[in-house]
């Protein structure tokens, strides 16, 4: 017979046992676990590390690259350019927004050309229109008495457009009449007293304004983000009006599309980039050319070549680069498809 003292003897003992072996187990267990997660964490801090090093490394190489291309594109015309756009005049036009250096860029290869840069029309951001100030500057500017800011944008197209395509007619016969002298357009200069016209005179020109020909001329619109005036509010009805009935001497450049560009964060979506909005447009896209990849150097080369085949009075119209409408990469070779 078990007495009581006994079994609670051994039932303290069992209870005990049981204590001791759970504490035991516990501390077992958790230094196996807190030596596991160690061992993660150690491998993990060295994939770190070395990925780490891995981009530090292309970093590197990307610096290199970028270094390596700016110096190409930079040197590049001053063999291939040579002579292609001899005392051709050109006039550069861009909108406040974009970043100056496709502008730079551009009217720098177009000095490697030996073209005769006249100058370069930045249209401002009061061309919003988005207060009254603006729209009457605007309607005194263009002579007018209306306020609504879409027939001034409509009016402006038209005289901006009527002015480039007079600059931008062929030359006249040499046989014929002299040429008239480069002169500073009246719209021009009304918009630039405005404020809703900004100049860059080219490099060591007597004159503080842009002066046009009275033909021959050759555009290059320079578009990009940030742009203050969408191009479909300006650029786009202004160069629809300019080439309503012929091709023109115009090439479009802008550089490469930011796929992941949303319009500003707004929620709304960037509007059309010019060179989409050209080639997606029937009329447009066969009166003039564009190139979509500024930003790189085969792009500047295009540029350049594009300009010299916009001959006026018979323009070779074409689309290059790497995005959708393009059709080659670079411009052919005369007389080739």
């Amino acid at each position: 017979m078990i007495n009581f003292r006994f079994h609670i003897v051994s039932l303290t003992a069992v209870l005990l046992a049981l204590g001791i072996g759970l504490v035991l187990g516990t501390t077992f267990l958790d230094d196996a676990l807190e030596e596991t997660l160690k061992s993660q964490l150690n491998d993990l801090e060295a994939s770190l590390d070395r990925a780490r090093t891995r981009n530090d490394d292309l970093s590197s190489q990307l610096g290199a690259y970028r270094d390596e291309g700016e110096m190409l594109d930079q040197q590049l015309g001053e063999r291939l350019y040579d002579g292609k756009l001899q005392d051709d005049p050109v006039l550069v036009v861009s909108t406040r927004g974009v970043d100056g250096r496709w502008v730079d860029d551009v009217v720098r290869d177009l000095g490697q050309a030996d073209a005769r840069v006249v100058g370069t029309w930045w249209l401002t951001d009061r061309l919003a229109l988005d207060d009254d100030s603006e729209v009457q500057d605007l309607s005194g500017a263009l002579e007018q008495t209306t306020d609504d800011a879409d027939r001034l944008r409509t009016s402006l197209s038209q005289g901006l457009s009527d002015v480039l395509f007079g600059a931008t007619d062929a030359p006249a016969d040499p046989l014929g009449a002299p040429p008239v002298a480069p002169a500073e357009p009246a719209l021009a200069a009304r918009l630039r007293e405005a404020g809703f016209l900004e100049y860059d005179v080219a490099d060591g020109a007597e004159q503080d304004v842009v002066q046009l020909p009275s033909s021959g001329l050759r555009v290059v619109v320079v578009d990009g983000p940030g742009a203050t005036v969408a191009p479909d509010e300006l650029l786009q009805p202004m160069l629809g009006k300019l080439s309503s009935d012929v091709a023109v001497p115009v090439v479009v450049v802008q550089p490469s599309a930011d796929p992941e560009a949303d319009g500003g964060g707004d929620g709304n979506p960037a509007p059309s980039p010019l060179v989409v909005a050209i080639r997606g447009d029937d009329t447009l896209k066969e009166r003039l050319s564009t190139v979509d990849d500024l930003d790189r150097v085969s792009g500047g080369v295009a540029t350049i070549l594009a300009a010299v085949d916009a001959r006026p009075g018979a323009p070779v119209v074409g689309h290059y680069g790497s995005a959708d409408g393009a059709s080659r990469l670079l411009p052919p070779v005369p007389g080739e498809e």
